[in-house]
């Protein structure tokens, strides 16, 4: 595969919507009642997160704060940002889904941060080890 941006999109678009179908299909399966709104904005968020994450890859450099974004640091990052925006603008759905749930007496929806880092940190590896990294990436 070709180093180049849209390859990165590609990878990252869709390793998060493979993502997200996976935990819209295997929820149901763990206690969890899912409604399919709230099954279809997950599968689009994690679909966004691998585009935010593609797209972050093209900066080594953080571009206000001049310090250096490794693959993984953009991955745990951005994948932790799209997280606690999924907790924070659903809290209570969250709750209760963790409630029914109960894995391992995790019940608290904050435990969907260290998810959000480990697919953060999936779809960043892939996309820099077959895509690049970096702003002298092609668009092509």
């Amino acid at each position: 595969m070709k180093h180049s941006i849209v390859n990165r999109l590609i990878i990252g678009k869709s390793i998060g919507f493979v993502a997200g179908i996976l935990a819209f299909l295997i929820m149901p399966f763990m206690g969890a009642t899912l409604d399919l709104k709230f099954g279809l904005g997950m599968v689009l968020l994690y679909t966004m997160v691998g585009a935010f994450i593609a797209f972050m890859g093209i900066f080594e450099r953080h571009p206000v704060l001049k310090f250096k974004m490794p693959w993984w640091f953009t991955g745990i990052y951005m994948g932790l940002i799209m997280h606690l925006i999924l907790i924070l603008l659903s809290y209570d759905q969250l709750v209760l889904m963790m409630q029914q749930m109960d894995i391992w007496g995790m019940v608290s929806p904050w435990w969907v941060l260290i998810d959000g880092s480990i697919l953060g940190l999936i779809i960043a590896f892939a996309a820099t080890k077959f895509a690049g990294e970096g702003k002298k990436l092609p668009l092509e």
